[in-house]
C-alpha cells in the first residue's frame, strides 16, 4: 500500500458512514444536518463562530447536573476559562478538540460509580505497589485534576497491518509534514498522516509542540491523556474511546522505562490498560493529545 495522508480509502469512507449512520441515531446528528450536507453546504455540521462559547455555556450546566447524578455528591463546574472565546472554539473544534470538564473525583478501586467502566485491577494493583509514578506530586494516578479540558474526539481506527488511520484525522497533516522532515519515524506501511508508529518520546519531544503551535495553546498546557482520563472522558463524553482493536499510549509512567497504553477493545476497551517500553514504535498504538487549563 502506498503511503499516504488517507490510508485505505474505502475503508476510510465506510467508517465515516458508519459514524454518520450512528450519529443520526443518537441525535448528534440531525435531520438538517444531513439536509445542509446534501446541499453540498461547506460546513453541514459547524457551529458558528458566534454561538460557540453559548453552546459550551449551556454544555457546562447540562454536565455539572450530570456529573452530580453520577457522583452522588453537588459537583461545581469551574467557571469558563478566559481562552474560551467564540473564535478559539471554533478554531478548536475544526481539529475535534472539544471542550470537556473533569471534576477533583477519585476513581479509586473501590469506589462504586453506576455505569461506569473502570480500569482493570491490574491498574489499580499497579498504582498499589508504586509501579505506576504520578505525573503531578499533588495528583495520585487515580485522581481526577478538576479543570477544563479540551479532549481529541477524532475517531479511531481497528488495527490493519499498520496501514489503519483515524478517521478524517485533522492532525494528520502534522504528521505527514514530521515525517518529511525525519522528525519522527514510521514503519514501511505508516501512511505518512497516521498516529500510529510514533513512540511516546516522539509525542514528548516533538509532536505535541507542533499539535499546540496549531491550536494556538501552549506546550505546558499539552500532554498525552493519563489513564485515567481515558478511561472518564469514554465514560462521560466520548463514546467512541475503547471501541477499536487498536490502543494508545497514555501519559502515565510506568516503572523506569515505560508507559502506559491501552483502551484496546479486545482487551476490555475502557478497563484495558498495560505497560510497554516508552521507546518502542507500535503500528498498533496511538495517542491523543490533551489540553488542560488549570486555574
Amino acid at each position: 500500500m502506498s503511503n499516504n495522508l488517507v490510508g485505505d480509502v474505502l475503508s476510510e469512507e465506510l467508517g465515516a458512514w458508519i459514524d454518520i449512520f450512528q450519529k443520526r441515531r443518537s441525535g448528534v446528528i440531525t435531520a438538517d444536518h444531513i439536509k445542509r450536507f446534501a446541499k453540498l453546504d461547506p460546513s453541514p455540521f459547524a457551529v458558528a463562530a458566534k454561538d460557540a462559547k453559548r453552546e459550551i455555556e449551556k454544555f457546562a450546566a447540562k454536565t455539572a447536573r450530570k456529573l452530580s447524578t453520577i457522583f452522588k455528591k453537588r459537583i461545581i463546574v469551574d467557571p469558563l476559562p478566559p481562552e474560551f472565546t467564540d473564535e478559539n472554539l471554533a478554531q478548536w473544534a475544526t481539529f475535534n478538540f472539544r471542550p470537556v470538564f473533569l471534576p477533583r473525583e477519585d476513581i479509586g478501586a473501590t469506589r462504586l460509580l453506576k455505569s461506569w467502566t473502570k480500569p482493570e485491577k491490574w491498574f489499580y494493583d499497579r498504582v498499589s505497589d508504586g509501579k505506576i509514578k504520578p505525573i503531578y506530586t499533588d495528583l495520585p494516578p487515580t485522581m481526577l485534576r478538576g479543570c477544563w479540558h479540551l479532549a481529541d474526539f477524532t475517531i479511531g481506527a481497528d488495527y490493519a497491518d499498520g496501514s489503519q488511520v483515524f478517521v478524517n484525522d485533522p492532525l494528520a497533516t502534522i504528521f505527514a509534514d514530521l515525517r518529511s522532515k525525519k522528525l519522527i519515524g514510521r514503519h514501511s506501511n505508516t501512511p505518512d498522516g497516521s498516529r500510529f508508529s510514533i513512540t511516546p518520546n516522539e509525542w514528548q519531544d516533538c509532536v505535541l509542540a507542533h499539535v499546540a503551535s496549531k491550536l494556538g495553546v501552549t506546550r505546558a498546557q499539552m500532554r498525552l491523556e493519563r489513564a485515567i482520563e481515558f478511561n472518564a472522558i469514554g465514560n462521560l463524553y466520548d463514546p467512541n474511546r475503547g471501541k477499536f482493536n487498536a490502543w494508545e499510549w497514555f501519559e502515565d509512567r510506568f516503572e523506569d522505562s515505560s508507559r502506559l497504553c491501552g483502551g484496546g477493545r479486545v482487551c476490555g476497551g475502557l478497563a484495558d490498560v498495560d505497560d510497554y517500553w516508552h521507546g518502542r514504535r507500535s503500528s498498533g498504538i496511538a495517542a491523543r493529545p490533551l489540553v488542560s487549563f488549570i486555574r
